[in-house]
């Protein structure tokens, strides 16, 4: 059977252009060291992909607290890491990118391809423009715009339909289990970026430095063509 023709990229940004999860993870540990919950190895592999929401839920549960607090307790603590992430994305510059990124950016570009940022962070804008990439991506999911977030489907059907591309038409990038689920959902090929095994993916590279056209053709045994087909 024929697979479908590419046309359309579609991007995570944390763990996937750049390294941002480190920030989330030290924001959320800073909340949880507030909350007196001890922070485990646990919560470092768990939190990166989930929504704001489900990460400060997945902390409380660690300490089981969860009944300690009401809805606009919750929305205090989010907005608090939120805070506090935005201190850190401040920081950022183009040399905050990953490793093979830009090389890989620009070939998309040369080449023809349209692209999309597929995040669910309302920071996307201001860490895309703080990375130096604004000109890359001048597709971006407009994260308030979502129902719901990953594993939910709900981004990339935003950011292939902000191509104007059915999903089976384009190619995810992603680097968490619970961006996979949502990639796979939304019907898009799922090439995971992580150096452990992703359940779910089309194929798997083990970090961005393989990121090239040519990888992708390879792993999907896609034929090579032109900017309509890979």
């Amino acid at each position: 059977m024929q697979q479908p023709v590419v046309q359309g990229f579609l991007f995570d940004l944390h763990g996937v252009i750049a390294d941002s999860w480190q920030y989330h993870l030290a924001s959320w540990r800073a909340i949880a060291d507030e909350l007196h919950i001890p922070w485990t190895d646990h919560l470092t592999a768990v939190l990166p992909g989930m929504s704001r929401a489900d990460s400060l839920e997945t902390i409380l549960a660690a300490g089981k607290q969860q009944a300690a607090f009401t809805a606009a307790q919750r929305q205090s603590l989010t907005d608090h890491e939120n805070a506090l992430y935005k201190q850190y994305v401040a920081e950022l510059t183009p040399a905050n990118r990953l490793p093979g990124v830009t090389a890989f950016l620009d070939e998309i570009v040369a080449a023809g391809y349209p692209m999309a940022l597929a995040s669910a962070s309302t920071n996307a804008p201001a860490e895309i423009a703080h990375l130096g990439l604004t000109g890359y991506f001048t597709h971006i999911v407009p994260a308030g715009s979502l129902k719901a977030s990953k594993p939910a489907p709900d981004v990339y059907l935003a950011a292939a339909g902000l191509l104007g591309l059915p999903p089976e038409r384009c190619v995810a990038f992603e680097d968490t289990v619970t961006g996979v689920q949502a990639a796979r959902a939304a019907g898009c090929l799922t090439i995971g970026i992580n150096s452990q095994p992703l359940p779910g993916v089309t194929a798997q590279l083990t970090s961005t430095q393989e990121l090239s056209l040519a990888a992708v053709r390879r792993v999907l045994s896609q034929p090579i063509g032109s900017s309509k087909s890979l």
